[in-house]
């Protein structure tokens, strides 16, 4: 088969809800690829050379789009993450995939204790909770500053030439949290529902801050990643669908707001915005529609996990590009038909009238079968054309 346009052309169709060619797949291979090249966790996520190259060599695997290992950087909280990431939440990062080691995990602690405090004083009052125990202050000023102000612009560099040299655009050039998921991580789920009930002004008013500071960070990381020159780097993945089992109203109130306020700071300054949201939030599918509000097409994606994708292709679907959501199980333990048959049920519910880009929920588990993957990409390649 002969492409008739070109990756980037085929995803900025998606954006724009209208046909390509063919169905866009791209699937988050985030951890996958590492794994398969018998690259350890940390050495991927410090070693920007040896991981481009670990992509272009299973450039097969990749699709339309690849994601720039941005999550696994996070995940190390590097000091740019959110400024203060890197001294306060507890991540866990380990060397090796299991069973020696595991995917990095993050331990919530109710790091802030006093709303007030912070109001006051700011955020740098975290840094130096008791609760960290993360053997921060082992650390030396010069990996921070290493981390902070010379490693990004060596990883975009790296992930320029991967786009060079393959044509394959970037899905993303950086990547934000909703506020409520960020407080989340400082304050623990069962003090953070607590606090909505009791003390809902204060949570309003951190979240405020939150989401004019995370919104400003990413489009710092997004220029160094060469958003306006690199393809796909002007696009800010925005995680995480919010903690779950939150009631509509719940959602309404706290999440859709500072949602809607970010993407909206975003699309004003030319930013593409790839919603990635965790949960199943086909309740919240009527607010999720008014994200698109005041807002030209062609700047904003949902990208889901547990969601109904046909009821959120009816819903919002003339007004949002949407992205997934084969399942993680079918991916580790499924067969190629199997996924060759969920991928044809998903672009017959979502690729009518252009909008849609099929990939797998979150991301591709790092313990995928390959010809999983492989078969991801061919049904898209071969079934879902215009």
């Amino acid at each position: 088969m002969t492409a008739k346009m070109t990756s980037y052309e085929r995803l900025l169709a998606a954006y724009n809800i209208e046909e390509a060619d063919r169905v866009p797949v791209a699937p988050i291979n985030i951890y996958v690829i590492p794994y398969l090249e018998g690259m350890g966790i940390k050495e991927a996520q410090l070693g920007a050379e040896k991981l481009v190259d670990a992509y272009i060599n299973n450039i097969e695997l990749l699709g339309d789009a690849v994601h720039p290992f941005m999550t696994a950087q996070d995940h190390t909280g590097l000091l740019g993450r959110a400024g203060w990431d890197q001294t306060t939440l507890d991540w866990r990062v380990f060397e090796q995939f299991p069973p020696e080691g595991n995917i990095p995990s993050l331990y919530e602690k109710d790091f802030i204790e006093d709303y007030d405090d912070i109001f006051e004083r700011g955020f740098s009052t975290i840094m130096f909770n008791k609760k960290l125990e993360n053997n921060i202050f082992d650390r030396s000023v010069d990996e921070f500053l290493y981390l902070e102000y010379e490693y990004p612009h060596i990883y975009a560099k790296a992930w320029r030439r991967f786009v060079e040299t393959t044509g394959i655009p970037l899905m993303c050039g950086g990547r934000a949290c909703h506020p409520l998921d960020l407080l989340q991580y400082y304050r623990g789920i069962m003090n953070l529902t607590m606090d909505i009930f009791e003390t809902p002004e204060k949570v309003h008013r951190i979240l405020k801050m939150l989401a004019e500071y995370e919104a400003v960070r990413v489009m710092e990381r997004a220029m160094i990643m060469g958003a306006g020159e690199v393809p796909g780097a002007e696009v800010i993945i925005f995680i995480n669908g919010g903690p779950p089992g939150l009631s509509p109203q719940i959602f309404d109130d706290f999440y859709h707001p500072y949602a809607k306020q970010m993407i909206d700071m975003w699309v004003s300054r030319g930013f593409k915005v790839q919603c990635h949201w965790d949960n199943d939030l086909t309740p919240h599918l009527e607010t999720i529609g008014k994200l698109a509000d005041g807002i030209p097409r062609g700047y904003l994606m949902m990208d889901f996990e547990k969601t109904d994708m046909k009821k959120a292709k009816d819903i919002i679907g003339d007004r949002i590009a949407l992205y997934g959501n084969v399942p993680s199980a079918l991916l580790v333990y499924g067969s190629v038909q199997e996924i060759e048959d969920y991928c044809k049920k998903l672009i017959d519910d979502c690729a009518p009238g252009g909008g849609f880009v099929l990939a797998a929920e979150c991301e591709t588990p790092w313990d995928s079968k390959p010809e999983n993957i492989r078969a991801m990409i061919t049904t898209a390649e071969e079934y879902g054309q215009y």
